[in-house]
């Protein structure tokens, strides 16, 4: 065996779960291993993106990402995680034995569906501002010991791949991706990895950097252009509805419309809605803890809008990267609807009794 797998890691497990009076232990890996393959994302590299939704959960100031060839490595500055559950942090994914601490959850999800990509190692170092711990997951097993470092909370996850995914993720950087934007940063050249923060991730509302390049939050998926140049003014008209506590989402620092209502220092908001210059489709897009989980296209007579949405109040299935559409998610678009056309400051979608 030369990567990890959802099997190796059931000792640990085990090793991890509590014994009860009798003396035996209260996790069973046989019945542990269907639960957690529940927790299975479509694509193994969206753990990349579960780590977003942990430092943004866990108040983290920053998300940067170094994807390489044969590792990925993620800091996440400022991020306040509960340093004595990080050694059992695999039973973050059982119900009976999860913390409720949102962070971690995220983490154990993005650390469980990283084994998905052949992972040959998984390395996680906290230090809380006072103690430190560092964990790392081989075929083997676990090893836990103490991480000394100086400065304020900070966790990194470090990524080694397998030897076939290097080969094959060196084989893609020859054939599959254009060298230009490969040596100079353009998204063309992105991995996996990249890709996602990039299409996905961008509205999150931290700093994130790639390769040590700011990523700059998206303009959304329809950008349009005037002659050469981008125009930064897409809009007509554009609502910005900032938040204080909720985690919302970041957008372009500048104004993208000729008329622009609510936009403030912090730049951190929970509501958008702006008004094309046609007619069209109108477009939703709706986030869960910095990451865009859903985007709707609506095809119409009148003139065309957006909107961006933060939808905290959602159900997802258990990976939280997919919005379940149950009643509550079709009366938060059928509001979201009416937001678009008329976005004044009382029309923010909101679901009964919350």
């Amino acid at each position: 065996m030369s990567e990890l797998t959802l099997e190796s890691i059931l000792e640990d497990l085990q090793r991890q779960g509590e014994r009860d009076s009798s003396g035996r232990f209260t996790i069973d890996p046989s019945q542990a291993l269907p639960k957690l393959k529940l927790f299975r994302l479509p694509d193994p590299h969206a753990y990349i993106l579960k780590l977003l939704q942990a430092a943004v959960r866990g108040g983290a100031g920053a998300f940067h990402l170094q994807s390489g060839t044969e590792q990925v490595q993620v800091s996440m500055p400022g991020v306040i995680l509960p340093l004595d559950r990080l050694p059992t942090i695999f039973l973050e994914l059982l119900e009976e034995t999860r913390s409720g601490d949102p962070a971690l959850q995220h983490l154990a999800v993005g650390l469980h569906s990283s084994l998905g990509t052949r992972a040959q190692s998984i390395t996680l170092a906290y230090w809380d501002g006072q103690r430190g711990l560092r964990m790392q997951w081989r075929v083997s097993g676990q090893t836990v010991e103490e991480w000394k470092f100086q400065g304020p909370p900070v966790c990194r996850v470090v990524l080694e791949r397998a030897r076939e995914e290097f080969f094959r993720e060196l084989k893609e950087k020859l054939h599959g991706r254009p060298v230009f934007s490969m040596l100079f940063g353009g998204s063309a050249g992105y991995d996996n990895e990249q890709r996602l923060l990039h299409g996905t991730g961008d509205l999150a509302p931290l700093e994130i950097t790639i390769n040590g390049r700011p990523l700059q939050p998206s303009v959304f998926s329809f950008r349009r252009f005037q002659g050469f140049w981008p125009k930064k003014e897409l809009f007509v008209t554009e609502h910005c509805f900032a938040v204080d506590q909720a985690p919302g989402f970041r957008l372009p620092p500048w104004n993208q419309a000729s008329l622009s209502v609510g936009r403030c220092p912090p730049h951190r908001y929970g509501a958008y809605a702006a008004q094309l210059s046609r007619q069209g489709a109108h477009h939703f897009f709706m986030l869960r803890d910095g990451v865009m989980l859903r985007s709707i296209q609506l095809d119409a007579m009148e003139t065309a809008y957006m909107v961006v949405l933060d939808g905290c109040q959602l159900t997802t299935d258990l990976t939280t990267l997919q919005f379940i559409e149950d009643d509550l998610f079709r009366e938060f678009f059928h509001k979201a609807r009416f937001f678009g056309q008329d976005p004044g400051t009382h029309t923010i979608p909101r679901l009964t009794g919350q």
